[in-house]
């Protein structure tokens, strides 16, 4: 009987060291957040322009009646901003994360759940710092084909230029 109670503790033990991102692509380059943070995965991409907003704000998007405001990931980590194809979503956060927003991405991936030993913050320095100067990246995970650099949500909506 112990040996029993013995083998769960070690799954709930390995079950909580893992952690589950989902997964997207921008400018050829594989990011993620918690999967707890994301609210739904939208395909339409049918954004309202706010005009003399920042370039870090795409606009405004009205689903099933929510108006949740779009950032443009892409400028926040130094990349050029692109129009919206056939290929781009939505990631739309929890009101946990932040008061109705989501960004735009390329491509969505899959699910990834990640253990701890494949986690890297390296990088980040005590104050939360990246090599990029955004503060937005919480770390990096090892995949077998690529990096997965884990974004912090949470800092999206204050990382927004104001000039």
């Amino acid at each position: 009987m112990e040996t029993v109670a013995t083998h769960k503790s070690e799954k709930e033990k390995t079950a909580t060291q893992n952690r589950q991102f989902c997964t997207f692509w921008l400018s050829g380059r594989l990011f993620g957040v918690q999967i707890l943070d994301v609210k739904e995965i939208h395909p339409e991409v049918a954004i309202t322009p706010i005009f003399h907003a920042p370039r870090t704000v795409k606009g405004y998007v009205n689903i099933r009646g929510q108006v949740y405001l779009i950032l443009d990931l892409r400028p926040m980590l130094g990349f050029e901003s692109c129009e919206v194809d056939r290929k781009s979503c939505l990631v739309i956060f929890k009101t946990t994360v932040g008061e109705s927003f989501g960004v735009m991405v390329d491509q969505i991936g899959d699910v990834v759940e990640i253990s701890s030993d494949q986690i890297e913050t390296g990088g980040i320095d005590s104050g939360g710092q990246d090599k990029m100067g955004t503060g937005m990246i919480q770390c990096v995970c090892k995949l077998p084909e690529s990096l997965l650099v884990v974004l912090d949500a949470r800092k999206f909506l204050g990382s927004i230029e104001i000039k």
